[in-house]
């Protein structure tokens, strides 16, 4: 069943609320008795959110926001096919109220990305008393997101930053350029920010006059202007955890990014968990991560990012997911199952057995796909790594994007496509050299 009115008025939502709850319900056979999850799904961390909260058996409904989301694959969840709010946040809204209504018990909702974690805590008001939601005023968490209030409680924390802007004027960014020396990288205030005209996550621009045109032609807003520092691959390391209702950070873990899509600057594609750091290092990143907490009073998951600087060593806090991020069933497959405990911190089960520096299982996770397009870049860029050598590290992940035994349809699907596009690449290139001039063929070709 598809949810694809073209209106959506209150009665219209109400109707489709009441078909798809009672014909779940119907379908599933579950029980009133138990709190049920909705999960607002993206991708890699929409299905991982769900399985950790499918395979602990609770009741999870996930809104699909695009029709080709291997989650539909899954064999877990009731799919919530949601392609026409994708960009209607009153209409999601209004869907979710309804949908809350029908189920009963106060669902527990949880965004995996930053937009709709921000959407639900600006109608947390008219939300909470139909489902269960982080409580973090939404002024507050936009300058979390946009990196204001965390550069600022960073800085009154004493946790090393990166010099930056947010959201700038061209003067302010005249002035500031003239004291921090280019490279620059800019970025969006906070992923899936519709009103940042920045294409792509990040953009290195390479001197002082490139940046002051950048802002010139295109604004700078919703925009964050940094010094780059080099750090790049294997130099990128998280801190994973979740805050209470009351601030407390309740368990911390720690992650390596040893590549990125695209590289150096993108997210995820290889990492490992723990960080392979010296315990120095990582206790390091743990006490300033509850410093900041003492500054930004916070409820719900979290990962903040770390760049490692390549000539000094120095770690500088350079970013903040303010709910479930990309490898968070990477950290579940090592043994911290965060959208559970999230899920029993919103329900009022008490976390005090929850160890704070949880001992977790040693794993490589890979997106497989994004780890391939990474690859060619690098290959095209140079210098060229080795396919040898590649293969080796994808062969020594234990931990996969989409793959998994007990839930194995979109793993099959991600390896089908990754299938596809190798023939697709093959063909191409053996059409290439088909066409390509040989030398005595060259030299007849006419001048």
């Amino acid at each position: 069943m598809h949810c694809s009115a073209t209106v959506y008025g209150k009665d219209h939502i109400e109707n489709v609320a009441t078909l798809l709850t009672s014909s779940t319900l119907a379908h599933t056979g579950a029980s009133q008795s138990r709190v049920p999850a909705i999960v607002l799904c993206n991708t890699v961390t929409g299905i991982a959110t769900v399985r950790a909260l499918a395979e602990s058996g609770i009741e999870v409904h996930a809104c699909v926001f695009r029709p080709d989301d291997p989650l539909h694959d899954s064999r877990y969840g009731v799919k919530i096919p949601c392609y026409h709010l994708q960009n209607d946040e009153l209409g999601l809204i209004e869907f979710l109220l309804a949908y809350s209504r029908k189920l009963g018990n106060r669902p527990v909702v949880l965004p995996t990305g930053d937009a709709h974690a921000l959407l639900l805590a600006k109608h947390a008001a008219e939300l909470t008393p139909y489902c269960r939601i982080w409580r973090l005023p939404h002024a507050q968490l936009a300058r979390i997101v946009n990196k204001t209030l965390l550069y600022e409680a960073a800085g009154a924390a004493g946790v090393p930053t990166i010099p930056s802007l947010s959201t700038p004027s061209l003067t302010q960014v005249m002035q500031w350029s003239k004291q921090h020396s280019a490279p620059y990288i800019l970025k969006p205030s906070y992923e899936g920010d519709g009103s940042c005209k920045l294409a792509g996550k990040n953009l290195v621009l390479e001197g002082r006059e490139q940046l002051l045109a950048y802002v010139r032609n295109h604004g700078a807003e919703s925009l964050v202007v940094q010094r780059m520092i080099r750090g790049g691959d294997g130099n990128i390391f998280d801190c994973y955890g979740l805050c209470d209702r009351s601030g407390r950070v309740v368990t911390l873990t720690s992650h390596q990014r040893i590549r990125q899509f695209p590289p150096n600057f993108g997210a995820t594609s290889m990492g490992e968990i723990p960080a392979p750091l010296p315990s120095r290092e990582e206790q390091f990143l743990f006490a300033a991560t509850e410093r900041l907490f003492n500054r930004v009073r916070f409820h719900g998951i979290f990962g903040i990012e770390w760049l490692r600087e390549e000539t000094t060593g120095a770690f500088y806090l350079i970013d903040f997911n303010a709910r479930p991020f990309l490898t968070i069933g990477h950290l579940r497959d090592c043994g911290v199952n965060l959208p559970l405990l999230a899920y029993r911190d919103l329900t009022d089960e008490s976390l005090e057995d929850v160890p704070p520096r949880p001992l977790v299982k040693r794993k490589r996770w890979v997106y497989i796909t994004k780890d391939i397009d990474t690859f060619r870049i690098l290959r095209h860029e140079g210098p060229r790594p080795g396919w040898l050598p590649w293969l080796a590290s994808v062969a020594s992940c234990r931990s996969f994007a989409y793959v998994s035994l007990r839930d194995p349809m979109p793993g099959l699907r991600s390896i089908f496509q990754i299938a596809s596009r190798s023939v697709r690449y093959a063909l191409r290139a053996g059409r290439s050299k088909e066409l390509a001039p040989t030398a005595s063929s060259a030299a007849e070709l006419p001048r």
